[in-house]
Order: structure tokens, then sequence, then C-alpha cells
């Protein structure tokens, strides 16, 4: 069971089977080792360890609903999505995967734990941009670079690095730094009983070995008045401006990332 935008190059389809929701979500895992990272983790071991990160069957009732309210949210797709993107596949999880936020897997799946999301037009954007990242890797680094960011291969403290949470949108390339100067960290706020759906953003500075826990200058001159979730990595910061250009038009990063993407990504296809 599925259902397609019309008149594009984009498919999206539902899975309605929970075993064939299982599968993929399975072979997603053979290629990026999400499940397996946090579980070989401690701290994201244990901030997932009541948690249950498997395909959730639906009701036909359920079904129609989510099909409803996808088809609601179709009209506000950019054209850019709508004909690079041949096909997403969207999976409803058990509600407390993930901590109950929709992300995605390789290479083109969509999960969310709470359909009841589908009804946000944004949402549904936002997690598209992050399947075209995906599929177009070296396309949005080289937008990275244009906007400030590189990616880094450095070694964090250990400090940071035993308190960070791990994301599935990022899980293949965590770590850029924003002018050679900031990298952002999402961290646990309580390290001893950590919490998926409870961290905040810390940036370090490699070069003095220092972080610190607010959003630096350099980054809300470019980048101003984007929800603290945002500077966790480029590819959240992109997705959150291009789900929601009109907040972000004004500001000298989105100004840059269009510059670099083009206007078609932020014009609606219907």
């Amino acid at each position: 069971m599925g259902n397609n935008t019309s008149k594009t190059n984009l498919q999206i389809n539902i899975i309605f089977d929970k075993k064939e929701a299982q599968n993929l979500l399975n072979k997603a895992e053979r290629k990026d080792f999400y499940i397996e990272e946090c579980h070989d983790d401690n701290a994201n071991s244990l901030a997932r360890k009541n948690l249950s990160y498997f395909a959730n069957s639906m009701t036909n009732s359920e079904y129609t609903d989510a099909t409803v309210h996808l088809d609601q949210s179709k009209a506000l797709i950019p054209i850019r999505l709508l004909n690079d993107l041949k096909e997403v596949k969207i999976i409803q999880l058990m509600p407390t995967a993930d901590g109950g936020q929709p992300h995605t897997r390789p290479n083109n799946i969509i999960c969310y734990p709470d359909f009841r999301l589908l009804n946000s037009g944004t949402t549904l954007i936002h997690e598209l941009w992050h399947i075209h990242q995906r599929l177009f890797k070296g396309l949005w680094f080289k937008t990275f670079h244009s906007i400030g960011w590189n990616e880094w291969n450095g070694k964090l403290p250990e400090q940071l690095d035993k308190a960070r949470r791990y994301n599935p949108d990022t899980i293949d390339c965590p770590f850029w730094i924003f002018m050679n100067i900031w990298i952002p960290i999402p961290i646990f706020k309580d390290i001893s009983n950590p919490n998926v759906a409870e961290v905040e953003i810390w940036f370090y500075n490699p070069i003095t070995k220092y972080h610190v826990k607010r959003v630096p200058d350099e980054l809300l001159i470019f980048f101003p008045d984007l929800p603290a979730a945002a500077y966790e990595h480029p590819r959240e910061l992109t997705a959150y401006m291009l789900s929601e250009p009109d907040k972000y038009r004004s500001t000298k990063g989105f100004k840059r990332l269009i510059e670099s993407i083009g206007e078609i990504s932020i014009i609606h296809g219907h």
C-alpha cells in the first residue's frame, strides 16, 4: 500500500506491512550501524534501554489517516525535492523509538514514531531534506563548505565524547567545524541518567581546547533565531531553514545557502 505524489518524480510510500517495514529497517542498519553504534556506547545505550526501536503495526484506519495527513502536506514540498527524489518510504516505529523523534535512515526511509506528526508539512519537508542530504552527499558537502562549514576529523576530549548523543541523521559524518573555530556537540543534559530527548548543544574550540554552552556569536551572525537543536550540525541547520524559508530568508547564512543550492529549493511544487 502506498501514496504517490502526482506529476512529479517523487513517490512517497507509507509502508503498511509491519514485517516489510522491519525488513527495511534491518537493511538500513546494515548500512549505517546506527543501533549497533548506540548499543556499543555506554551513554547512548543507557539512554535507549527502555526504548523500543522496531517497526509498529497500524490499522487500516490509521493508515487512512496517515494518507490524508500526507496528502495535505504534499502541496508544500519544494520543486527541488519533487524533481530530485525518486522514492521515499515512510515507516511507523514504536512510540518510544528514538525518544519519539522523526528521523531518517539509509537510503530513503523516514521514520515516524508518531504518525500524527504527518500532519505537519514542515516536519515532512525537514525529513525530506535529510533524505536529499543522504542521496546527494557530495553536493551537500560543497554546500556546507560554501556557508562556512568543514568536516572535522579530530578527536574530542573524553569528557565530551562520553556524553555525546548520537543522531541517526548525522551518524555517518558527525563532526563539522564552523569557520575553523566551533564544533557543535549534542550533549546529554544528565549524563548519569541520559535521555535521548533531553540534549543541549555545546560548542568545542579545538584550538583553545575550550567549550561553551551557548551558541557562539560567529554562528549567530550568520544563522540567528534558529531552534537550539538546529545548531547541532550543518545538516540540521539547513533542514530547519529550508523547511521554513520565510522565517530565515533575510539572514546572511540563508542567503548564502540559496546562492549555493538555488531558489528552486524553496519554491513549492503545487
